[in-house]
């Protein structure tokens, strides 16, 4: 097996991601391809051996052979996805651009929703004066007016 078959095969391993998740996360199809790569049936594209790298949390020269260092260090890493968010990009690109709108619309909607959201704070809007048009002087324009006019 070519050393970056079995680096790509020890890092998803050590990172415990199955070959069909990360063949999601790189935009494969299938697992296939990610087990020829390993077994080395298949060699890896140039163009994607930084992508394996990000998707493993390591970096080129590592999967290359150049370097033994295995992995980032923290804050480089901390923008990488979870396992369940893999999983929604996974599902999210499986869909038309009219359903990838409409799970971005109920996504939205979710994260206003609290019993979803337990850090969403309802926004108070309360009314405000009109600022769009000019009140004659003289016209009281309190609310305790209005809401003892009698046609309210």
């Amino acid at each position: 097996m070519p050393e970056i078959g079995r680096r790509i095969k020890l890092k998803r391993e050590e990172l415990g991601i199955t070959q069909e998740e990360l063949a999601g996360r790189l935009g494969y199809k299938s697992k296939t391809t990610i087990a020829k790569i390993e077994n080395g049936t298949n060699d890896i594209v140039q163009s994607k051996v930084a992508e394996f790298a990000k998707a493993l949390h390591t970096t080129p020269a590592y999967l290359m052979g150049w370097a033994d260092v295995v992995s980032l260090p923290k804050q480089q890493t901390d923008h990488q996805h979870s396992r369940t968010e893999d999983l929604i990009i996974k599902e999210m690109k499986k869909l038309t651009k009219k359903g990838q709108k409409k799970l971005l619309d109920t996504a939205r909607e979710m994260a206003c929703n609290p019993l979803y959201n337990p850090n969403y704070e309802i926004e108070v809007n309360a009314a405000h004066a009109r600022t769009d048009i000019e009140i004659p002087a003289g016209i009281d324009t309190s609310e305790e007016d209005i809401m003892n006019e009698e046609n309210f």
